[in-house]
């Protein structure tokens, strides 16, 4: 008899169910204690993979014939268990990247201190008692495992399993396919947009794996970073100590420039803008474009000063913070995004990149530890360190802005609670009132913006300075089609245009206006020309007087008369120009 015929004879026989019937206490304990945050979550997607992982470690067990290996996964099994649901309960976190790269920069006292809180919470108690509760069933439940075995192997219970297991194995083997996916990721971007996209099993093991892939992926190319950073050439700059520049950059998130009234939007959402505009301190550039419409691509590109226009990637080159802290620049970053969403992978992919121990170094002079509920709040901590005054001075801020659910982006007062459902006086036929909601909130969020943007450039009325403002991607809040977020679309044209589309802004005050004139027409000369963002470091080094710096590149620079705007390609396929303006 050869081998197919023997496998075809195994599979009619069903003996292939045994490892469940004779190991159903271990079976039933895999999917409890380490599938149940995945199937809690998409049961239908993610029952199939975890009753495939659960049947595989009952056939190790069955077919090893060693009672130390049943030990052994039961251990496992129990301390991952512990592990997520400890972290889920006290601290609404799962294993992740962040929290492995959390622990590896731990030290034995801050351990202690991680300890004693975990040991005082009010819920401490709930996942030892409950492990406990499980330790006890599953010795109860092994001493009755033969019992239970004979019952299953009864003629009618063995068929009944045969075939539900059958088809929830092989469902489970062509699930599977997500990790051939993983492993195809080259980059921790990659990782983020495979878990993104991908209905994963999420259980305790795959969140492991997943964890420990992303570090080593994202170990690689901090390394890489790191080593440009470190090795930033030194620039001077041509803008006189004496005169104390202080160039502000602010990244917004997922601001729709047609919500913007500076841009022309009907409801007025950005009255310190339209404000600061007509004095002559502001202009709204009309035609920028973001290369991406997720944040974790979009912030490497703005802060690396690669230009994706020549084919070079973000980790081909150097951080700008490294470049104008060389040049003599006191570099400060205040991040409201910095421990969102902390446990996820595009917020480790992001923090690996810009927070990497070598990175804090050799690219900022001080950085916020801590995120805020609200981007206010962000700047309000930053005025409590903006007292020394240093001869040139690079501060970055990067805010919440209207990130997705909007009405969470702004504090529930009168003053930004303006807008309402009866604002929106929009018409089309699949309108509806929870969307008109919808779009008020966003609007509300936009004129919190606005406000935000009126505290940090309050700091800087009297002083030499300039703040250039940009989004890192658009959105959609129901502009022409039933959808929020940023989905997508048949109707390519639009989709691009208020997904990519992005607000560009820059504010120069009157001591700025005064000393460099020729720099403040530069400006106003440049703002219906085409850009595309991840060009912006080079206008920063032009504003900056590190022009003679050799990551300076005058035909990327907006500013510059040797400016020459190349493809939009965003997305990495979509050449924005040919499609949304042809």
């Amino acid at each position: 008899m050869n081998l197919i015929q023997k496998i075809r004879n195994y599979i009619s026989s069903c003996r292939w169910v045994v490892p469940i019937t004779t190991q159903w206490p271990l079976f039933i304990s895999y999917i409890v204690l380490i599938g149940w945050s995945s199937i809690t979550q998409n049961i239908y997607a993610r029952a199939f993979v975890i009753y495939l992982h659960a049947y595989i470690a009952t056939a190790i067990v069955t077919w090893s014939k060693r009672s130390w290996v049943k030990v052994l996964i039961y251990i496992v099994a129990f301390i991952l268990f512990f592990i997520n649901a400890s972290l889920k309960v006290n601290y609404d976190l799962e294993i992740s990247p962040s929290v492995l790269m959390l622990l590896a920069e731990t030290n034995a006292e801050e351990s202690s201190e991680f300890l004693h809180s975990l040991l005082h919470t009010s819920t401490a108690w709930v996942i030892p008692a409950l492990t406990v509760v499980f330790v006890v069933l599953v010795v109860i439940a092994e001493k009755k495992r033969t019992k239970g075995t004979l019952y299953l192997e009864r003629k009618r219970p063995f068929r009944i399993l045969s075939v539900f297991s059958g088809i929830m194995l092989t469902v489970g083997v062509i699930g599977s396919y997500c990790y051939i996916g993983l492993f195809q990721c080259k980059n921790p971007d990659d990782v983020s947009v495979w878990n993104l996209h991908m209905s994963y099993p999420s259980d305790a093991l795959t969140r492991v794996v997943v964890a420990l892939y992303d570090s080593h992926l994202a170990k690689k190319e901090m390394e890489g970073t790191a080593l440009l950073a470190e090795n930033v050439k030194s620039t001077k700059s041509d803008v006189e100590a004496k005169d104390s520049l202080n160039i502000v950059f602010v990244i917004g998130e997922s601001y729709i420039k047609d919500h913007a009234s500076v841009y022309g939007y009907g409801l007025n959402t950005t009255p310190f803008l339209l404000h600061e505009k007509k004095a002559g301190r502001l202009v709204a550039f009309t035609n920028a474009v973001s290369p991406y419409n997720f944040t974790t691509k979009v912030m490497r590109n703005l802060i690396s000063t690669n230009s994706l226009e020549d084919g070079v990637r973000w980790s081909e080159r150097p951080p700008l913070t490294a470049v104008f802290k060389r040049a003599g620049y006191f570099v400060s970053m205040y991040d409201n995004q910095r421990t969102f969403a902390f446990g996820a992978t595009f917020t480790f992919a992001l923090n690996s990149y810009l927070y990497a121990p070598r990175v804090l170094k050799v690219c900022y002079d001080r950085t916020n530890n801590n995120s805020f509920e609200y981007d206010g709040q962000l700047v309000d901590r930053y005025k409590r360190d903006f007292q020394e005054q240093h001869s040139h001075a690079l501060t970055i801020f990067h805010l919440m802005g209207q990130h997705i659910e909007a009405v969470k982006r702004y504090p529930a007062d009168r003053q930004f609670n303006h807008f309402s459902a009866d604002s929106i006086r929009r018409k089309e036929p699949w309108m509806t009132e929870e969307m008109r909601k919808s779009i008020a909130e966003y609007d509300n969020a936009t004129l919190y913006n606005d406000y935000v943007m009126k505290q940090i450039v309050s700091l800087y009325a009297h002083r030499n300075a300039v703040v250039i403002y940009v989004s890192d991607h658009g959105e959609e809040v129901y502009d022409y089609r039933a959808s929020a977020g940023r989905k997508g679309s048949d109707d390519l044209k639009n989709m691009l245009y208020y997904q990519y589309s992005v607000p560009m802004i820059a504010w120069f005050s009157d001591v700025f206006k005064k000393k460099y004139p020729n720099k403040v027409q530069q400006i106003k000369a440049s703002i219906s020309k085409p850009f595309m963002t991840d060009d912006i470091c080079q206008m920063l080094f032009d504003l900056g007087g590190l022009t003679s710096s050799p990551y300076y590149s005058a035909k990327h620079d907006i500013l510059s008369k040797d400016y020459v705007c190349g493809k939009r390609i965003v997305n990495d396929k979509y050449n924005y120009d040919n499609i949304v303006r042809p």
